[in-house]
């Protein structure tokens, strides 16, 4: 019988704040000292909380944000940018790494060792490319366009290819806003388009709108010389009792298992229109390359939380950008 690791010692929370800003916590300390909190998570905003067991919190009650916060620190979730390259021989010249910038949600980054690796992080190990990824879990479509974090990094003349992934709460996490209920006594997949409100085409339509800001501000800060990768996530798979798929579509009178293909339908129409969206937005402006996840994604390549990738399904799509890079990498 394998006998059980031994437990990180106990740690106030000024001490654990402190090496959080130092990133000195080994993997064993940030699994010990932080844990999943599903009460408090949102669609592609895994909150996480403090092990109470283990950090003395003394009368503070840092909230999620705060948490996930010390954990991105820990984590150094926010890479630092690479250095301007120095100039190569001809010799050396092809050797270089092709430098990619990525900005985005929880599909590109997630905390460290408590959920899997992303696309991103399978990306980055890849000999061929040097990653800068400025992505944060939680952050929406709306805000990362409006704050624009991108722009600076993109204006430093160092990457030619831009990854970015936005819009998934507004898709996959939004069942109840955009889904009508169930007619009872229907069962049938072929209805799916029905059940969908026609304020998410609208929703939609609005979606777009920040992807246009997103490809003009791109355009500006590089005089047109990146490229543009986008994406519209895959067909999720609801889950009896789920927290963001599952447990709505019972709210609305849905049996994720008796009505499994009826609701399965349902999630596709809606990342159907999202990937419709995008695909005629890089079809109709320059130097924007749409991406299609879904042909890739299998009923084994979902994690258990319904709306992230597990590990193989990550490789997958870090298969996908790197194949759609190199396509667009002059000399490759």
């Amino acid at each position: 019988m394998a006998s059980k690791r031994p437990q990180s010692p106990p740690i106030s929370l000024v001490e654990l704040r402190k090496r959080c800003r130092d990133a000195s916590l080994s993997e064993q300390e940030l699994t010990d000292y932080f844990l999943p909190d599903e009460e408090n998570s949102k669609p592609f905003a895994p909150a996480l909380k403090l092990n109470e067991a283990l950090v003395d919190v003394g009368r503070a009650r840092p909230g999620p944000d705060a948490i996930s916060k010390l954990y991105a620190d820990a984590t150094r979730a926010q890479t630092p940018l690479p250095k301007k390259p120095r100039v190569l021989t001809q010799t050396f010249r092809r050797a270089a790494k092709t430098k990619l910038l990525a900005e985005g949600d929880s599909w590109f980054n997630l905390p460290d060792y408590i959920y899997p690796k992303t696309a991103i992080d399978f990306l980055g190990s890849d000999n061929d490319f040097d990653v800068s990824n400025i992505a944060l879990w939680g952050d929406e479509l709306e805000a990362m366009v409006r704050a624009k974090q991108y722009r600076q990094p993109l204006r430093s003349g160092l990457f030619g290819h831009f990854l970015f992934s936005g819009g998934g709460n507004d898709v996959l996490g939004s069942i109840p806003a955009y889904v009508k209920p169930r007619k009872s006594g229907d069962t049938d997949p072929a209805h799916a388009a029905d059940y969908v409100k026609a304020t998410f085409p609208q929703k939609i339509s609005q979606m777009m709108g920040f992807y246009r800001s997103l490809a003009n501000d791109a355009r500006d800060a590089t005089a047109g010389r990146v490229v543009l990768y986008v994406h519209g996530y895959a067909n999720a798979i609801p889950k009896k009792g789920g927290h963001y798929l599952g447990g709505p579509f019972e709210t609305l009178g849905f049996d994720p298992v008796a009505h499994a293909p009826l609701c399965r339908a349902i999630v596709a129409q809606m990342v159907k229109l999202f990937n419709d969206a995008l695909q005629s937005f890089a079809q109709s402006t320059a130097h924007v390359v749409y991406n299609d996840l879904r042909p890739a994604m299998t009923e084994r390549d979902w994690y258990r939380d319904e709306i992230h990738p597990n590990e193989s399904g990550a490789r997958k799509i870090a298969r996908i950008f790197a194949e759609s890079v190199r396509a667009n990498t002059p000399g490759v």
